[in-house]
């Protein structure tokens, strides 16, 4: 199952690198009732063409196999289907995309973490299984982990929640995976993003604060109480010490030789065309600044030491590649006034 999992999601990267290769983005032009007005709207495909959203779906869809393990691969690959289609359908049944794909995310979250203090089974089972006899999360799934994160922190952020929270949710991430991680590559990739995310956000609420500050300062009357700065240096004491004992439970990492296997090349061939469809769109960013550096850092501090580094680069570009494309079909393009004729003479 494997293997035709990779398949698919290689499959989805070519289609998304064709489409975004020859797309063209045309607004659509509305009428009011007084006069001619041009109005551009992002445009919605059908669900089903969503190649993004299916990356992404699929990467939760992965656990499918874990529901029938004895089943046959005809059935596991049905019910895999059927799973990451239902995902998709939810996530267009919300408000926006990012929104959508946020909920997915977290569901993929949310079960993982549940089957790692159950037993394990579907991190054993899974596409991307360990396929080994310890209860936990190996680096394939802990990568997604990491990525589902982000993507959960980039839903949280569009309906302008808290950006406190998503500092909060990636330590309290890395401190899960640092527990119960198979490797100390999962806690260190963890806990480097989670640190880079929150001294950011950190960062971005004390200059935000200092604004309010120089527009509140001539004003005869203040509505507005404004902090001292305490409670940033507690939040940020907090999650350092959840970096900390991260950290700590992650326990030394070591540098592990890894040994080339038949699905190096499906992760190499992924890496390849995702990496390919990102340089060609690199002027579409789909995540904010401080997520895109975290994500980064993540990713790379987890392939180091990681004993799959490959199959972790691989993945961290596919699901970094899926919302750029849900970016690239959302976003118009402006054009000029065209003219309407009103009547009477020419």
């Amino acid at each position: 199952m494997t293997s035709l999992w990779l398949a698919w999601q290689l499959g989805l990267s070519l289609w998304g690198v064709v489409t975004s290769w020859n797309q063209k983005r045309v607004p659509r032009v509305h009428l009011a009732q007084k006069g001619a007005v041009n109005k551009t709207e992002p445009l919605r495909q059908h669900w089903l063409l969503d190649w993004g959203g299916w990356i992404l779906v699929s990467s939760v869809g992965g656990f499918a196999p874990a529901i029938a393990p004895e089943a046959p691969l005809w059935l596991q690959v049905v019910l895999f289907l059927v799973l990451s289609g239902g995902l998709l359908r939810l996530s267009h049944a919300l408000d926006s995309r990012p929104v959508g794909h946020g909920v997915i995310a977290g569901l993929g979250l949310i079960a993982l973490s549940l089957d790692s203090v159950s037993g394990g089974a579907w991190a054993r089972q899974g596409a991307l299984g360990h396929s080994l006899a310890a209860s936990g999360v190996g680096d394939l799934y802990g990568i997604l982990a990491i990525v589902w994160g982000m993507i959960a922190c980039r839903a949280w952020l569009t309906i302008e929640g808290n950006p406190l929270g998503v500092a909060y949710l990636t330590g309290l991430i890395a401190l899960w995976l640092a527990w119960k991680g198979l490797s100390p590559a999962l806690g260190w990739g963890a806990t480097v993003s989670a640190l880079t995310l929150s001294l950011q956000v950190l960062q971005r609420e004390r200059s935000e604060r200092r604004r309010v500050r120089l527009t509140l300062q001539n004003q005869p009357v203040r509505v507005v109480r404004l902090s001292n700065g305490r409670d940033l240096a507690l939040h940020g004491a907090i999650l350092l010490g959840l970096c900390a004992v991260a950290l700590w439970r992650s326990g030394v990492p070591a540098l592990q030789p890894s040994g080339l296997s038949p699905l190096e090349g499906w992760y190499l061939a992924i890496g390849i065309t995702c990496g390919v469809g990102i340089l060609r769109t690199r002027s579409v960013r789909p995540l904010p600044t401080a997520l895109q550096r975290a994500w980064l850092v993540g990713a790379l501090t987890t392939a180091l030491l990681s004993a799959q580094p490959l199959g972790v680069v691989a993945l961290g570009l596919l699901l970094y590649w899926a919302p750029v494309g849900t970016a690239l079909q959302e976003t118009p393009i402006r054009l000029s006034n065209l003219p309407v004729r009103t009547g009477g003479n020419e």
